[in-house]
């Protein structure tokens, strides 16, 4: 794959001359028509009940990829804002992990970090930053200002059992699908999901030689897809699947104790949650095989998620930073073949936030609060150089991004 054009992001989808189509049903922002109060289970609902969401959340991905408004490039003055941040916790010691809001103030950007913020909770569910200068700040000091940024954005959590506050994605020569094995461990493709947080966030650090490609689709437009064409399946996905535990090298059998929804409807708001490859482990950890309706649905989820009208495709450059709402949004990245010099290798960095004003969600909606730390933390080795030194990083056995 070839260097994409740095003023616009690489996009595979055939893109539409039509504006999208504001659907008929519930006009709240984030919401659908509420049949009743509470959450209702799938038992209890009749077709009628299943509206489609109408809000900016229900986007297709070749109706906005001309559409400039989600990159945001930064202003020389902004620039500015984040390097006078960066020295005063630099002048101070403070490690990356440990700088709070109080600690990376930024008056100047403020107005775009709550633009940036609204959007990401009651817009589009997703947007890029662009314009954060490589060549002036080094890998070490866009992560503090990759982590300095999302104090401002939410509350990081944990990303896996060793208590890993920021994230670092590359190679580490491991085979996706294998035990303590993690897919962003990996070189390999990694279909659309969510994961367990509010907002994730990814810097680019360096692009691999070939591939990478980050893509996006609404789960809300894929909702009304569904309801469009196959309303018959709608049922299934709002009762949900068991999910195999993510720590299923400490516990084998582990499997989530009741049913977590793909589309749940709490309060008029309808959220997504999708792991494909942990649902079917499940299944088999139950011993209870899908049946082909349910088989059926998650093909469906899957298929959609792919098209290339529905979703949408963009190579992140070194200084980039992509984050998206994971009730409203899934994302996945396409297989990459690395550079020889470790210097060079794909790397790039990820924050898991919870935002200040939650989301409401069922009970029954599964863990968002990232991964529990319960284990001492690890260690593997960043390719590259003195500038790649980072926190522990090493991962127990979860089946998902």
């Amino acid at each position: 794959m070839g260097r994409h054009p740095r003023t616009l992001l690489e996009l595979r989808c055939r893109h539409s001359t039509s504006l999208p189509a504001r659907l008929e049903g519930g006009v709240a922002r984030g919401r659908v028509r509420a049949e009743a109060s509470g959450q209702e289970t799938p038992g209890s609902r009749s077709m009628s009940d299943y509206a489609p969401v109408t809000d900016a959340s229900a986007w297709r991905g070749a109706e906005i990829a001309s559409d400039p408004a989600w990159i945001s490039t930064l202003a020389t003055a902004e620039v500015e804002d984040l390097a006078a941040a960066l020295r005063g916790v630099q002048a101070r010691g403070i490690p990356t992990t440990a700088i709070t809001r109080a600690d990376f103030p930024l008056p100047v950007l403020a107005p775009r970090l709550a633009q940036w913020l609204e959007q990401a909770r009651s817009g589009r569910g997703f947007f890029v930053v662009r314009g954060l200068p490589a060549n002036r700040f080094d890998e070490a000091e866009r992560e503090a200002i990759f982590w300095g940024l999302g104090t401002h954005l939410g509350t990081a959590v944990s990303q896996n059992s060793h208590g890993e506050m920021l994230g670092h994605v590359f190679d580490q020569g491991r085979t996706y699908g294998s035990a303590n094995t993690r897919g962003y461990q990996t070189k390999a493709r990694l279909d659309f999901h969510t994961d367990r947080c509010d907002l994730v966030g990814l810097l680019c650090q360096r692009r691999a030689k070939h591939g990478g490609l980050s893509s996006v689709v609404s789960t809300m437009a894929v909702h009304n897809e569904i309801l469009r064409t196959r309303p018959d399946l709608l049922p299934i996905l709002y009762r949900g699947f068991h999910y195999s535990e993510r720590e299923a090298a400490d516990n084998p059998n582990g499997v989530t104790p009741r049913p977590i929804p793909v589309f749940s409807n709490h309060r008029g708001v309808i959220s997504c949650r999708f792991i494909r490859n942990p649902i079917e482990t499940g299944a088999e950890r139950r011993g209870i095989p899908l049946t082909a309706s349910e088989r059926e649905a998650l093909e469906l989820m899957s298929s959609l998620s792919a098209r290339e009208d529905m979703r949408l495709d963009m190579m992140l450059e070194p200084g980039d930073m992509q984050f998206c709402n994971n009730y409203v949004t899934t994302h996945a990245r396409t297989e990459f073949e690395d550079w020889e010099d470790p210097a060079q290798r794909r790397l790039m960095v990820r924050l898991w936030l919870t935002f200040d004003a939650r989301r409401p969600l069922a009970e029954d909606f599964g863990e968002h609060d990232g991964i529990p730390a319960r284990l001492a933390p690890g260690t593997a080795v960043l390719p590259g150089g003195p500038n790649a030194a980072a926190p522990p990083r090493l991962e127990s056995a979860q089946q998902a991004s």
